[in-house]
Parts: structure tokens; C-alpha cells; sequence
């Protein structure tokens, strides 16, 4: 069978409007209904035929996120390795457009303009009208949903996928579970439905476990990657040029405001770090409001530093330049950000302060164990103690301020002792997080 005509899509978008009319009646969104109304005119349009193309069409949908991406990649490429004739369709979001440009595994990319927004399935069923009849042109076989988003599952049933792969995380989903039953809600909108701890619970693993489970084959190469181009390389070049001593690469920002370990503290780890090394040469990377601010900070606070051992490149490069650029260091130093998963991608060692406290139990379902730089080595360090408001009520990320809060009592010196042994264990190749305190 051909790829739809118009009249197929214009079909299926038909059912999409009536029922979106329905929806604004009756205030009311009834997953089961919705289903229901929309099974016999998505198979009346062919996008239920038992067999659609000769090599097969996948559609990977993927998080909002640059780092979301990042961990969605080893995913990517084993799917691609799995379904080697099929022709692959990505969705990507403006944040992570510029990292799956030159991604080699696919043949398609498409652009999801969803910002995060509420839990509300009203408002993604109209952005995900935006982006549907895109997708619709295509009949797919197979969609992965590589996302932990509510609207995700959406998009994967509005795409007209006949075979609809998820995992279930009912945990970081509380308010939305809440609100609509979570299992309930991928029940409709999935055909398989898959645990995720077969490996491990770092989203790496997650994402990979939907292909374990389904296919009943070990993963065997479980390395993240990120790809860039011979420009990129010529840019990280010239804004390298000079830089004679060690390079580290420095990210202060992140979507988590409690993960923000304060810039001034950074500056006395870099004075530290310069007594020891004192060529050394740190490149600031990000691009947000929050890295532009952290840097100032620490032009302000060590003005010389600044001048003769740093290299700042906040707001001046992409991610692939970024990439680049990591690929040249040594280390990776900083919070959990975009930039920290792409140090990971390129092999960069990291160490990374965080919120969560030393002295509450973690579970494998917390932050840290889920968002640690994956596959490299690297030394996680926390605070020693939550303090008072974070310790009746921990959530996920450990301190439940949405501040810089209990990550503010790590010290620089105990950052310092990471460092340290952030260097034995490159020289062990040890590819495993420690975490201290």
C-alpha cells in the first residue's frame, strides 16, 4: 500500500476537529471514548492495515528537553540497527533541533513547536493538532514514545501508528495520575506497554528497556552519542586557540533552580583547582538567562581568574559546537543540565553537585540515580544534611525548594576532593557514578 492520499489525512483530521468540537461541549476528555470514535475512521483510512510498507515505517517520538535528547540517543541508534531498511521519522523539539540535524539514523526529521506546558489533555490535543498532519502523511508501523510527558502518549496515538510502544513511570507522573489515572490514559492510547527497570532506572536505560522487553534481545552497546560537523569542529578550534594548560568545561545552569550550586562557591573550587594546575583553562558553556548571570558572577567575584584562565562561551555557541568543545576536555564540572548529558555523549568525564542530601534514603527512582552523566566517570556530590523544610517531605530531586536551598552547603573544598578523585577513577577507566558527601 502507497502512502496516504489527502483525502485520508483530510479524514482523519475531520475526526480529530468533530471531536475537539465535543470536547469544548461537554468539557469533558474521555480517553476511552476518544479511542472509540477514532479506531474505525483511522482503519477506514488504512492506518490499521496489517502490512503497510516493505521496509517498514517508525516514527520516535522524543522529549522537550536538549538533555532529554541526549539520553534518548543510544535508543535512536539501536533502532536503528534493529530495523536497518526501515525509514525512520524523528520528532524533536526547537530546544534539541540543532542536536538531531546530523543525526545519521534516521531519514526524516520533524519539528514539534509544544512548549511544556500544564497537565491539562485539552491543550495537547491542540497543539498536537498542529503537528498531526505531518505525521499522517505517513502510514507508520511502529511508533517509540522515548518521553516520560503526558501529551506524548497523545501525539503517539493522534499520529496514526498502528503498533504504540511506551513505558509506564507512574512516579514522576503524580499530579497528572491524579487527575486522569495514568494507566488508564496509556491503556487507550498505547497497543504495548512496557516496565522499565529491565537494566537499570537511569533514563538511558528506560528508553532501551522498550526494546529489550519487546524483542527479547540484550542491548549491547549502551553508549550515548552526539554528532557534529567537521564546522563545528573549526568553530571549537578557533575559540580554543591559545588555550595551552588542561581545559574544563563549566556549566552553571539547568532547568532546576534547587540544582543550582552558587556561582561564587564555583569560583573558590576554580581558585583551588588553579593553586594545583595553575595553567589550566576553563571554558564556561550555556546559553540560558541563568548561565549568563552565573558568569557575571564570576567575572565579579574573580575578576583575574576571569581575565587569564577562563574562556567564556556562554550564549555564543550551539549545542553541536558545544559538543565540539567538550570533546576537547578533560573534565566536565556542573550542575544537571543539557551541557552535563552532552559531556557524557562525548566522553567527558563529570562532576556534578546536587541537591539531593546525603542523609535521605535514595530511592532508584530519585533524580540521582536517573540523571547521573551516563556512562563516563564521574563523582556526584551532595550535602551532607537536608535541611529542616526538605526533611518531612523529600521529593525526587531531594530538596523540595524551588531555590538554590540545600545544595548551598557543599563546600568548594569537598568539590575539590571530587575533583581529586574524579582523576583516579579516569585513570581506572571506572565508568560508574560515585557519590559522596
Amino acid at each position: 500500500m502507497n502512502k496516504p492520499t489527502k483525502e485520508n489525512i483530510s479524514d482523519v483530521m475531520n475526526g480529530f476537529e468533530k471531536f475537539f468540537v465535543h470536547i469544548v461541549k461537554t468539557q469533558n476528555f474521555d480517553l476511552k471514548e476518544f479511542a472509540n470514535f477514532m479506531e474505525p475512521i483511522f482503519k477506514s483510512a488504512g492506518y490499521r492495515d496489517e502490512k503497510i510498507l516493505e521496509s517498514g515505517n517508525i516514527l520516535i517520538l522524543t522529549e522537550i528537553g536538549a538533555g532529554d535528547f541526549i539520553v534518548a540517543t543510544s535508543t535512536i541508534r539501536e533502532i536503528r540497527r534493529l530495523y536497518p531498511t526501515a525509514y525512520i521519522t524523528l520528532v524533536v523539539h526547537p530546544r534539541a533541533f540543532v542536536l538531531a540535524e546530523c543525526c545519521p539514523y534516521v531519514n526524516e526529521l520533524i519539528l514539534n513547536p509544544q512548549k511544556h506546558s500544564s497537565y491539562n489533555l485539552l491543550e495537547f490535543y491542540k497543539f498536537n493538532l498542529e503537528v498531526v498532519p505531518k505525521l499522517l502523511e505517513q502510514r507508520f508501523d511502529i511508533c517509540f514514545a522515548l518521553s516520560i510527558h503526558p501529551h506524548t502518549p497523545l501525539l503517539m496515538y493522534m499520529s496514526g501508528a498502528k503498533n504504540r510502544i511506551i513505558s509506564i513511570e507512574e512516579e514522576n507522573l503524580e499530579l497528572f495520575n491524579q487527575s486522569y489515572g495514568l494507566t488508564q490514559y496509556l491503556m487507550h492510547l498505547s497497543t504495548h506497554i512496557f516496565p522499565y527497570n529491565t537494566y537499570g532506572y537511569h533514563r538511558v536505560d528506560r528508553f532501551l528497556s522498550l526494546l529489550e522487553n519487546m524483542l527479547h534481545l540484550p542491548i549491547t552497546n549502551r553508549k550515548l552519542e552526539t554528532w557534529y560537523t567537521p564546522a563545528d569542529v573549526g568553530v571549537a578550534a578557533s575559540l580554543l586557540r591559545g588555550a595551552e594548560g588542561k581545559l574544563y568545561s563549566l556549566g552553571m545552569g539547568g532547568t532546576s533552580m534547587q540544582n543550582h550550586y552558587p556561582p561564587e562557591k564555583y569560583a573558590q573550587l576554580l581558585e583551588r583547582i588553579l593553586a594545583e594546575e595553575p595553567t589550566a583553562i576553563f571554558v564556561i558553556l550555556g546559553g540560558g538567562k541563568d548561565d549568563l548571570k552565573s558568569a557575571a558572577i564570576i567575572k565579579a567575584v574573580a575578576p583575574e581568574i576571569y581575565a587569564n584562565n577562563i574562556i567564556d562561551l556562554t550564549n555564543k555557541i550551539d549545542y553541536r559546537q558545544s559538543a565540539a568543545v567538550l570533546a576537547r576536555c578533560q573534565m566536565h564540572i556542573g550542575n544537571d543540565t543539557g551541557t552535563m548529558h552532552l559531556a557524557s555523549a562525548t566522553n567527558c568525564p563529570a562532576l556534578e553537585p546536587i541537591c539531593f542530601p546525603a542523609d535521605l534514603p535514595m530511592r532508584n527512582t530519585d533524580c540521582p540515580k536517573r540523571w547521573y552523566p551516563y556512562g563516563v566517570p564521574s563523582i556526584i556530590v551532595q550535602p551532607k544534611k537536608a535541611l529542616t523544610e526538605c526533611k518531612a517531605s523529600p521529593g525526587y530531586r531531594g530538596c523540595v525548594m524551588k531555590i538554590p536551598h540545600c545544595i548551598t552547603q557543599i563546600e568548594p573544598a569537598t568539590l575539590l576532593k571530587g575533583f581529586h578523585l574524579l582523576k583516579t577513577r579516569i585513570a581506572k577507566k571506572i565508568n560508574k557514578p560515585l557519590y559522596i558527601s
